[in-house]
């Protein structure tokens, strides 16, 4: 993250610039703020120009926004004081890039906060220091978060949260605590203040607290004899469906505590108390999950080919409590990953043109760090199942280098390749030592402001 950070892409410019507009103007109201990058940008209120996004990102933003404006004043004025290039908006002035640089800093702690959550819940469930650190380490080399933990959009600190999510169930199955099957419904309520979208993650999180069943002694471990000596307790009798149905309403009032914010911000920005319009469209489609999953345009297995071995883990460990009639966290995990699958494959923008890989599925990333654990911890040998998933994540590698590199020329429109096929220009045009450098210049913000 040090050597790839991309500046304020995507979204990222909308959240900044209601950051500004509520500092200095006191209003929602962006057409004097945006700097010519209108990503997100719509009609509002009165003829105004208002981001489509939801508000959660200015709270979260707003701690490195002003420790930015700070350390502004505090700096030497000559230096950076004909302000800094940053992309995609061009030369900024200093404060504004000293902002900036922190919000994107505060991505990179978000993506490790994240990162830090799964590490400490994968070992809850019963995998060994080793697998927990393998699947750590696979689910952010291995798919899209790669790519967006470099760039101040929403999809890191949505990632911590689910992340978060993952920790807050693990225990709230392990205690059978009624507090945190309402903090598990708040995290998800807090994410969809950031990403509307996050919705997703509510029923992996209903089937997690209403699944699990009256205290008693600990079942048969799907994983082999010493992978980890840890295993969440079962329970001896099923729950009654009042008591489901009380763990259930427990984590839904902390998923509409936070949303009761959001129609007074849309009657703020958009002159509606109803949800307002937003980019694309949505049909309930048997093309999804697939497309999302196989298509040929930004499929999730094609660009991040890793998280085909995390699926499939997935679904080791849900065969495995399906034999034994107990259904556990492959189950959970399994429902979480394609939740979020078909609901965006149900969404118009599902190939996301224009970004890079499949950014859609990032919410999902906590559920298969699980199926990568499952994917290593079940296999007779681990070793050659984690160097395949080790190798594809490589692969993965190697096609975001060459994207942010520049190795890649990307088809017009589109910023990014889109296909495969589009690095096919790899295989006749081999780069070189020299090349490779450049490229390494190109995609590096850190190196090219050294240089």
């Amino acid at each position: 993250m040090a050597v790839f950070d991309r500046g304020l892409g995507g979204d990222g410019w909308a959240g900044f610039a209601l950051l500004e507009s509520l500092a200095d103007d006191g209003d929602l109201w962006l057409e004097d703020d945006h700097r010519g990058v209108m990503n997100g940008l719509v009609g509002g209120r009165d003829g105004h120009l208002v981001s489509q996004y939801p508000p959660g990102i200015v709270a979260w933003d707003a701690l490195p926004f002003f420790a930015g404006r700070a350390l502004d004043r505090l700096l030497p004025e000559g230096l950076l004081a004909g302000g800094a290039d940053l992309p995609p908006a061009g030369r900024v002035p200093r404060r504004v890039f000293l902002s900036a640089a922190l919000i994107v800093l505060a991505r990179n702690a978000a993506t490790l906060l994240g990162l830090a959550c799964i590490a400490l819940a994968l070992p809850r469930l019963g995998f060994s220091k080793r697998t927990t650190a393998a699947a750590t380490a696979l689910t952010f080399f291995g798919g899209p978060l790669l790519f967006y933990s470099l760039v101040g959009m929403t999809h890191a600190p949505t990632f911590a949260l689910a992340a978060l999510l993952l920790l807050l169930l693990v225990r709230q199955r392990e205690t059978g605590s009624p507090k945190l099957a309402f903090a598990a419904g708040l995290a998800v309520g807090i994410a969809v203040l950031l990403r509307y979208s996050a919705v997703a993650l509510l029923p992996g999180v209903l089937l997690a607290v209403s699944s699990l069943s009256r205290r008693g002694p600990s079942p048969p471990s799907p994983l082999p004899e010493g992978e980890g000596r840890h295993h969440p307790p079962a329970e001896d009798s099923p729950l009654s469906l009042r008591e489901r149905g009380a763990r259930g309403v427990r984590a839904l009032t902390g998923f509409a505590l936070p949303l009761l914010f959001l129609p007074f911000w849309w009657r703020s920005a958009f002159g509606t108390w109803t949800v307002p319009p937003y980019g694309g469209t949505w049909q309930i489609t048997a093309a999804s999950p697939w497309n999302v999953l196989f298509a040929p345009v930004h499929g999730l297995f094609l660009f991040h080919p890793a998280l085909l071995f995390a699926a499939a883990g997935l679904a080791i460990l849900a065969v495995r409590e399906a034999s034994r009639r107990s259904p556990g966290w492959g189950a959970i995990a399994a429902a979480w990953f394609l939740s979020v699958a078909v609901l965006h494959g149900w969404w118009s923008e599902w190939a996301n043109r224009g970004g890079y890989g499949q950014r859609f599925l990032i919410d999902a990333l906590p559920a298969l760090a699980v199926g990568f654990a499952g994917w290593i911890a079940t296999a007779r040998r681990p070793a050659p199942h984690a160097a395949s998933a080790l190798a594809a994540a490589l692969v993965g590698w190697l096609l975001f280098f060459a994207a942010v590199g520049g190795l890649v020329p990307p088809p017009p429109p589109w910023p990014w390749p889109q296909t495969l096929g589009d690095y096919a220009v790899l295989g006749e045009h081999p780069p070189g030592p020299a090349e490779l450098v450049r490229a390494l210049e190109r995609a590096s913000f850190l190196l090219r402001s050294l240089r």
